[in-house]
């Protein structure tokens, strides 16, 4: 696939991708947060949990829960299935993400030593984030440690890598040019 078609497909894929995971996690947040308002509600068919949210579903056109239909399919998952859920679709983005941002900086011809220090960004900022997390669950302010931690990993399941990676990479590889005489 030439260049000039597979850049521009990428960061298409990477948006689209984007907000599907986005989707995705409001949709399994949505059924956690309002599913503990009911008795039973985890025993209840799939379709009676949908109905049962569904329902109760209040007119809030500029909050992110409520201005979203959930994903259907979610609702075949128990409590305990859904939390789990919750941390697979962040690795697994994660990852998607890490794919991405490496294949768009290769056709961007970045230099390979920048392309590999990709993962390593990738780890250190997980493992930053977690930490910040836990933090947070041992006793500081959870709120505050869960925003932080979250905003970081938001970020690496995004083309914002690339959006520093490549200007970074423009920049070292043109200080690194010899001056002309």
């Amino acid at each position: 696939m030439k260049r000039s078609v597979a850049i521009p497909f990428l960061f298409v894929l990477a948006i689209v991708s984007g907000f599907y995971q986005e989707k995705l996690k409001i949709s399994i947040n949505y059924i956690l947060e309002q599913g503990i308002n009911y008795s039973d509600f985890y025993n209840l068919a799939p379709e009676q949990k949908q109905d049962l949210l569904e329902s109760a579903r209040i007119n809030a056109p500029f909050d992110y829960y409520h201005n979203h239909t959930t994903i259907s399919w979610l609702y075949n998952f128990n409590q305990r299935e859904l939390s789990l859920l919750k941390w697979v679709v962040t690795a697994a983005g994660l990852v998607w993400f890490l794919l991405l941002n490496t294949m768009i900086l290769r056709l961007l011809n970045v230099q390979q030593e920048v392309v590999r220090v990709l993962p390593i960004m990738y780890l250190v900022l997980v493992v930053l984030a977690y930490s910040i997390y836990a933090l947070g669950i041992v006793g500081f302010n959870q709120g505050h440690c869960y925003a932080v931690s979250r905003k970081i990993i938001g970020a690496l399941q995004s083309i914002i890598p690339i959006l520093i990676m490549w200007p970074a990479a423009r920049l070292w590889a043109h200080s690194k040019m010899p001056e002309s005489l």
